[in-house]
This record gives structure tokens, sequence and C-alpha cells, in this order.
């Protein structure tokens, strides 16, 4: 068993129906062994019944640096076994060993998810437990459930605990190569960030003639297909490459040529001309251009209440 783990946080994947999560989890595996190549590192994908996890033996920045790039997950938990939840005073210690502020007076707060039926265990009688064992471990520490200085999370199995090391947000939106292709003529940073907004929404981007190369590139991080045409089924059984039904830093009369489609298809949909960044400030789109340069320090959405009031805070750097 690994010492360490991550659990994806799926999000808006969860809502959809079988068949079309089973769709999803598809182009997630499909996105994770392309980026395997980029990053150096092997992921491991698996989905169970309750969560999906990812493992796998490589650097855990590197590791957590291709799982940024990962379109689809809402959060990424690095997860730590932590052996025989009964153990309490070892499962103390082995927390507070990787815990740099310990005999610093600091307040706490156990957390704790029970997965599935634990002999003797409630999720509350063993986070009072644990609390317990931390305190006897290390008596500057004072709880406080609201707000701890130091949450501790921990995820309580039937013969074994784990313990949440670090959350990163991830990016949202759907995996990649989901959504069908979108045309796009990558020209300046401005369409390198429209194009990233659609591919959060699932879309292959297939970068046209005139493109700037080292722009594109950028957007290889975050899809090692980019280019490439998807494909599909047809009334007949015939698998076909999928036309595009959007087009980004093109006209229309620009686009349609392009788009790929079959003169036999029986149906097709109309392109569509788009511009997601249409509206938004410039502080936004700087905020946004952060995130996509370095998505394991800086969360997508840098100020989600700023609608809400009157002065934005601007960007929140969440670092790992």
């Amino acid at each position: 068993m690994d010492e360490v783990h991550w659990v994806l946080r799926l999000g808006e994947v969860t809502l959809k129906s079988k068949p079309v999560r089973r769709l999803f989890q598809s182009a997630m595996r499909r996105s994770m062994a392309k980026a395997e190549g980029r990053w150096g590192v092997r992921l491991r994908l698996s989905f169970g019944r309750d969560r999906a996890l990812v493992r796998s033996d490589g650097p855990v920045d590197l590791v957590e640096q291709a799982l940024a790039h990962q379109l689809g997950l809402v959060a990424v938990d690095r997860v730590r076994m932590l052996g025989d939840p009964n153990d309490l005073p070892g499962v103390a210690e082995a927390i507070l060993n990787r815990h740099d502020a310990r005999g610093t007076p600091r307040s706490f707060g156990v957390r704790c998810r029970r997965t599935g039926p634990v002999a003797d265990w409630s999720s509350l009688s063993y986070a009072a437990a644990l609390g317990t064992a931390l305190i006897d471990a290390d008596p500057s520490l004072s709880v406080n459930l609201s707000q701890p200085d130091w949450p501790v999370n921990v995820i309580l199995r039937e013969r074994s605990l784990e313990v949440v090391e670090h959350r990163l947000i991830g990016p949202g939106g759907l995996p990649v190569g989901a959504q069908g292709d979108v045309l796009a003529k990558v020209g300046d940073l401005n369409a390198m960030l429209s194009s990233f907004l659609i591919m959060r929404r699932g879309c292959r981007i297939l970068p046209v003639e005139g493109s700037d190369e080292g722009l594109v590139e950028r957007l290889r991080a975050w899809d090692a297909s980019i280019g490439r045409r998807s494909r599909h089924h047809t009334h007949d059984g015939d698998n076909q490459n999928r036309p595009s039904w959007g087009c980004i830093g093109l006209s229309l009369d620009e686009a349609e040529p392009l788009a790929g489609r079959q003169s036999t298809a029986v149906k097709t949909t109309p392109l569509a001309r788009l511009d997601p960044l249409l509206g938004w400030t410039d502080e936004e789109v700087d905020a946004l251009l952060r995130h996509f340069d370095a998505p394991w320090r800086i969360p997508p959405d840098p100020d989600p209440e700023g609608w809400m009031t009157a002065v934005s805070d601007g960007f929140t750097e969440v670092l790992a």
C-alpha cells in the first residue's frame, strides 16, 4: 500500500448520468496518460465506489503540478496512510512529526470522516479521542473547532487511518476532449486565455494556421493532445473525426472551411463564434493568467465573492 496518494474531487462530473460519467472518466484517463510524459511522473488513476484516487512513486511536487493541470478536478487532497487507527498514541506521533510547529502554542481542531462501518468508533468519538491523544503528545495545543490555527482532517476506515496533508485547489470544469473541438487562432495572450476557458468546459482546441507556436505550447501543458481532432461514431457506426462546433479569433467565414464537416452528415450544428473573455476586466484577466501559469499555487477563482462587494480584494495565492 502506498504511503501517500491523492484523492480527486470531481465536482460537476459527478452530477452526470452514469454513461456520461464513464465518458468523462475515460477522457480523464487519456489526459493523465498523456500528462505522464510531459511531467515525468506516472499517474495511476483508479475510480472506486466512493472516490477517485491517483497513486504515484514520483516526487510529490511534480505529481501535484501534473494534477493541477487536469481539467475537471475541483480539488486534490494529498493523503498519507497512518496505519492502525486504534493505536492513538502512534497516530498522534505520526501526525505531529510531520507538523513543523510542534511545541508552539496554537489551536487545533480534528475533523474526522468515517468511510463505511468501523467497529467501536463514530466520526465524532474518534475525532475526540484523537484530539485527546494529540494534546497528550503536545500540551501546547488548545482546542478550537470553529477556526483552528491547525486543522487536522482525517479519514477513518475499517483497518486504516488517513490524514489529509494538503488540499490543492483544482481548475474545475470538465475533462478536456469530452465536449468536442473548437478552432482557435492563438495569436496573442487573450486568445490563449480564451482557448483555456473553452478547454475548461471540456473542449479540445485545434489551433489554426497563424497561431503562435509558443502560446500553443503553453496550452499544451493543459492538454497534451491539443490540435488532434476527437473522434465520434456516426449513425452508420463509422468512427470519424468529429467536426468542430465553434471558433475563437476567427470569423465564421474563415472557420467554416476548416470545421471538418462531413458532406454525408445527416445532422450538422451551425458554427458558433466564441469570445469567453468578453466583459472581463484587466485585473481579472491578469489573475487568470497567473493561475494559468502556476495552477498549483494560484486558484482559478481569485475572488469568488467579488461580485457581491463594491471592492474586490484581488487574487489570493495558495502556497503548497
